[in-house]
């Protein structure tokens, strides 16, 4: 009898369809995973921007004695930091200071009896709102 030593081609072509088939399963693993991390980025995104001017906000509103000085639909200034927040072209400034970017809508409100500053911003699609009391 003879020693049967080395490969046939029908084990090649076994290994070779094998080796394809879990290549393409990696891959779509893979392209999916991507895919997820890209979905969430976007999100993560639009979530960072709006703690980054709720942070500025909320250190500006806990100022004590800094009132509303002037405000419009677009903007509020503040009287003892001097500090104007102002939306326009989809970014959000401290006076000249660029804090927010890729913000879609941005509206400030001033109710002067209960002293309280709102902010409705839109960034990604997603509405955050937030009502601010002004501490005196």
């Amino acid at each position: 009898m003879k020693s049967e030593r080395g490969v046939t081609l029908i084990s090649i072509i076994i290994y070779v369809i094998a080796l394809t088939v879990i290549v393409l399963i990696i891959g779509r693993i893979i392209t999916y995973f991507y895919r997820n991390i890209n979905d969430y980025t976007a999100e993560n995104k639009a979530l960072s921007e709006y703690i980054k001017i709720n942070t500025y906000f909320t250190d500006e509103i806990n100022t004590k004695g800094n009132v509303v000085e002037a405000f419009g639909e677009n903007y509020v200034k503040f009287a003892k930091t001097q500090n104007q927040y102002t939306y326009q072209n989809g970014k959000i400034y401290i006076n000249k200071a660029k804090i927010c970017d890729d913000i879609d809508n941005c509206k400030f409100s001033y109710d002067e009896t209960k002293e309280k500053v709102s902010v409705e911003i839109t960034i990604k699609g997603k509405n955050y709102y937030n009502t601010y009391i002004i501490i005196k």
